[in-house]
């Protein structure tokens, strides 16, 4: 099934939130809807092309007439114009469309005792095709946009039918009321172009609304939340929409006890798309992965490079040859690290730069025969990670460019030198952290687009709690 561009387009986002700072906010240019208004125009002519039209019969004056067997061979494209309604939505206008009909007659001609009957065919062409119709946008009790189309209205300009095979002088008798009869059929407001229009908002319109990602599960635990948070705002170049932005623990949807900071302030529309990402998406990730112990990990050899965390081996690279005491207290095993954050981990936007702060426990254990544990050494970590952001294929990437790391001892059994301290941040604690951080970097964080809209000429800028992305669109519906 094929969907208007137009439609597409206007259903990623839809909100204007009065109540509460948005995670997430968007802005749609005129740019982007005279666009989609190009593509929309070349799937209804697709849709029109080979539309079938019902039979149609008459009578006029002494003749009677079926037409049978018509459809629309060519449609002309016309030019067309998108404007902006305060509460309401879209206005589509067009002018200039021209349509193609082919079709099959047969007439019966009677007057006194004679009686004529023949059949042929006909083409008509219909021309200044004009329709307007109203895209009402809003939004369900789920939060889901919603879309309708109302009060269409279509104008037939002239339409000229030429008829093959009959007798030429008995089409003048009926010919007029034909071509009136197919002008009603094309235009006015339940006419050919009307009832496509209405179908492709009504229904396929919002088909591809219920497409939109407005919650997207991020690895079967967190619930990422886009719905919208009230109507659209419409401005004269643009709508704007707003939407939640918050990420929930998926089994327990409750909101973050914080808000939203404000969002970065931009006039700009020379793109067709803008869209504003909140620190606060991933504060409330972080906030719930904190809360429900997400934040926490088992590290052993398994994770390291080789021997590492032994306690005995024959070269100086393993834990038990830089922290001597381990190798001594804990012979011929190996060591596991239990890492937990002992706080949020914060992301702070600004100045061009993404950093996320972060502070947790490392906590040493010996392997003893029979699988049991010895505890025998407490660190505090802290880091202050420095990351890059790019936008590709929809979703936002990050990648880590700094991770410093600065450890403490909080409680030991052992006599830990500061050579082993930095053993351990060097050798153990960022060979594991920055993989893992690329990871899930790597994964992506999906942005709320559909399918078959993709971004081009995008522009990232990184501002005070704010993700802005400057997007031209392209769809391949």
């Amino acid at each position: 099934m094929q969907q208007v561009c137009l439609l597409t387009v206007v259903s990623l986002f839809v909100t204007s939130a009065q109540c509460k700072t948005p995670g997430l906010q968007t802005r749609i240019t005129d740019r982007a809807l005279e666009y989609a208004t190009e593509v929309a125009l070349d799937i209804l002519s697709k849709q029109v092309t080979g539309q079938q039209i019902p039979d149609q019969h008459g009578q006029s004056g002494d003749v009677k007439f079926d037409i049978t067997g018509m459809n629309v061979k060519q449609f002309t494209k016309p030019s067309s114009r998108v404007s902006l309604i305060q509460n309401v939505g879209l206005s589509w206008s067009t002018s200039g469309t021209g349509l193609a009909i082919h079709g099959d007659f047969k007439y019966k001609y009677r007057k006194g005792i004679i009686k004529i009957s023949d059949h042929g065919s006909f083409d008509l062409k219909a021309n200044s095709i004009n329709f307007q119709i109203k895209i009402e946008i809003g939004m369900d009790g789920t939060g889901r946009p919603t879309m309708k189309a109302v009060g269409c209205s279509c104008n037939v300009g002239s339409a000229d039918i030429k008829f093959h095979g009959g007798a030429a002088w008995i089409y003048n008798l009926f010919s007029g009321q034909l071509e009136n009869t197919l002008k009603d059929m094309v235009g006015g407001g339940n006419g050919l172009l009307c009832k496509q229009l209405n179908t492709l908002i009504d229904v396929n319109g919002m088909k591809s609304l219920q497409k939109l990602p407005v919650t997207v599960q991020i690895a079967k635990r967190f619930l990422l939340d886009y719905r919208f948070l009230s109507k659209p705002s419409f401005q004269t170049k643009f709508m704007e929409t707003y939407h939640k932005g918050e990420v929930y623990w998926n089994a327990v949807p409750v909101d973050a006890p914080f808000a939203a900071p404000p969002l970065l302030k931009s006039s700009d529309t020379s793109r067709m798309m803008y869209i504003w990402l909140s620190d606060y998406v991933f504060n409330t990730m972080s906030y719930n992965a904190l809360k429900y112990n997400q934040l926490q990990y088992n590290v052993t050899n398994k994770d390291l490079p080789s021997g590492v965390l032994n306690t005995t081996c024959p070269q100086s690279t393993c834990i038990g040859k830089i922290i001597k005491a381990i190798g001594t207290k804990f012979p011929n095993t190996t060591v596991m690290l239990y890492m937990k954050s002992t706080s949020m981990p914060n992301m702070t936007v600004q100045n061009g730069s993404t950093v996320v702060n972060a502070s947790g426990d490392i906590v040493f254990f010996a392997q003893q025969p029979g699988g049991k544990y010895t505890y025998f050494l407490t660190l505090s970590a802290t880091m202050s990670t420095t990351i890059s952001l790019m936008i590709q294929n929809e979703k936002v990437f990050a990648k880590v460019l700094k991770l410093p790391i600065s450890v403490t001892v909080k409680d030991s059994k052992i006599p830990v030198s500061p050579e082993g301290l930095n053993f351990i941040v060097k050798g153990i604690v960022s060979v594991f952290v920055e993989p893992k951080l690329n990871e899930l970097g790597a994964a992506g964080f999906p942005l709320p687009v559909i399918n078959s809209v993709h971004f081009t000429n995008t522009q990232l800028t990184v501002a005070k709690d704010t993700l802005l992305i400057a997007t031209d669109l392209k769809y391949s519906g």
